[in-house]
C-alpha cells in the first residue's frame, strides 16, 4: 500500500510541479569575484513564508486525498495553505528563519572574508524602478515546515531525488541567495535545501514542539548555519577562505 502510495504520488508531483513551480531560479555562478569595485554593497530580505506544520497522520491524509480528488494536483496548494494554518500558532514562538540567515551571513563574512568592503543592511529589497546603484544581496526563504513533511510538495523530491523518498520528518527550509550588480544583472545566485533527515537529525513533531519548542529552535539554528557555510563556501570557489 505504501509503495502504492508513493509511486501515485510521485506521477502527480511530477506533472503538477510542472504547472505549479515552472522551471525556477538555478544556481548562477559567481562571475566576478573581485569585490572591491562592487562598493557599496547593500543587503536585504524577504519576508519569511509562514512555517508549516503537519502530523504524520495529516500527511498521509492530504496525500491520500490529493490522489483521490479530481484536478488533485491543485490540492498541493490548499495542502500548503492547511499546513501553514497549522503553524501559525508556533510563529511567535521561534526565530524568523530568513532573519536569523541573513545576521549569520552577515557574522561569518566579516571573518572569513576580510577583502570585502563593508556591507549596510537595508530594510526591504530595491525595486527594479529604484534611483538606488549598488551591489545588492538578497535572501529570500521559500519554505519552511516541520513536522511530518511531504517532499512532493514544493518541488522538493525532484530537486533532492526521486529515489531518496516523497516523506521524512524534522525540518525543512529552502533558501535562495541573489547578488545583482548596479544594473540590476545577477552576478551570483545560489540556493540551500536542508533537511534534517540529511544530516541524521531526524525529529517528530511532539519532539520538536516539547519544552517550548526547544528542540525546534536549535534545529533552526543549526539549518542557518549550514546554509550560511554553502553559500560562502560557494562564495569562496568551494573553498573555505580563512581571515587573516
Amino acid at each position: 500500500m505504501n509503495k502504492t502510495v508513493s509511486w501515485l504520488m510521485a506521477s502527480l508531483f511530477i506533472i503538477s510541479s510542472l504547472f505549479l513551480e515552472g522551471c525556477g531560479p538555478g544556481n548562477k555562478e559567481l562571475v566576478k569575484r573581485d569585490f572591491s569595485g562592487l562598493e557599496p554593497i547593500k543587503v536585504c530580505r524577504f519576508e519569511t513564508p509562514g512555517i508549516m506544520k503537519s502530523t504524520g497522520t495529516e500527511t498521509a491524509l492530504l496525500a491520500l486525498v490529493t490522489l483521490a480528488a479530481p484536478g488533485g494536483s491543485a490540492l498541493l496548494v490548499v495542502g500548503d495553505e492547511y499546513a501553514k494554518a497549522r503553524g501559525s500558532g508556533t510563529q511567535d514562538r521561534i526565530y524568523d528563519f530568513g532573519a536569523l540567515v541573513m545576521d549569520k551571513f552577515l557574522e561569518r563574512i566579516k571573518k572569513d572574508r576580510p577583502d570585502w568592503p563593508p556591507l549596510t543592511v537595508i530594510p526591504a529589497p530595491i525595486t527594479d524602478d529604484s534611483s538606488e546603484k549598488c551591489t545588492l544581496i538578497e535572501f529570500k526563504v521559500s519554505r519552511i515546515a516541520y513536522g511530518s513533511i511531504d517532499l512532493t510538495r514544493g518541488a522538493i523530491a525532484l530537486e533532492r531525488g526521486l529515489n531518496k523518498g516523497l516523506f521524512t520528518k524534522g525540518l525543512l527550509t529552502k533558501t535562495l541567495v541573489t547578488m545583482k550588480d548596479a544594473q540590476g544583472e545577477i552576478i551570483w545566485q545560489k540556493s540551500f535545501l536542508y533537511l534534517s533527515e540529511d544530516f541524521n537529525r531526524e525529529k517528530t513533531l511532539d519532539e520538536l514542539e516539547a519544552n517550548n519548542y526547544k528542540q525546534l529552535k536549535e534545529e533552526m539554528v543549526f539549518a542557518a548555519d549550514k546554509t550560511v557555510s554553502d553559500f560562502i563556501d560557494d562564495l569562496n570557489g568551494g573553498q573555505k577562505h580563512a581571515a587573516k
